[in-house]
């Protein structure tokens, strides 16, 4: 995401706070980031990757003063897929640690990359506000 192979319109979220905080702007180490609306109970970003990619880990940052502690990661394998999370040892859906501020990038690898076509990030908990900024890990399938 962050040098730009994934288009703009390929970015979307289930809110923004204002047009200054568009899922767009949710690029690694871009100046602002995207910023849930305040009254989002459950926020999400997503990344639509057009074709099959394996995915094997996330970075992510905050945005601003605000940040987003602790995610859930899913997926969908095809777009006419319904989505699936990635999971624990245990086949449960599981809970990344996230950020302890808004400037330092934490990776969290998966214990087993995934194949997807849309992988969305759903906060569960954040400092203040859901502001993110991220980068997909992973590599195209040939």
């Amino acid at each position: 995401m962050e040098d730009g192979t994934i288009q703009d319109d390929r970015i979307t979220a289930s809110s923004i706070r204002s047009t200054t905080y568009p899922a767009r702007e949710a690029r690694l180490n871009n100046d602002k980031g995207w910023l849930a609306s305040s009254d989002d109970a459950n926020p999400w970003i997503e990344v639509d990757l057009v074709q099959s990619t394996v995915v094997t880990g996330v970075t992510t940052q905050g945005g601003y003063s605000w940040y987003v502690t602790a995610y859930k990661v899913a997926y969908k394998k095809q777009p006419s897929f319904d989505r699936e999370h990635v999971t624990d040892g245990n086949g449960n859906a599981k809970v990344f640690i996230g950020n302890t501020d808004a400037d330092t990038p934490v990776t969290n690898l998966f214990d087993e990359s995934v194949v997807a076509t849309v992988v969305r990030i759903e906060p569960t908990e954040r400092y203040a506000h859901a502001a993110l900024r991220l980068e997909l890990l992973g590599c195209c399938r040939g």
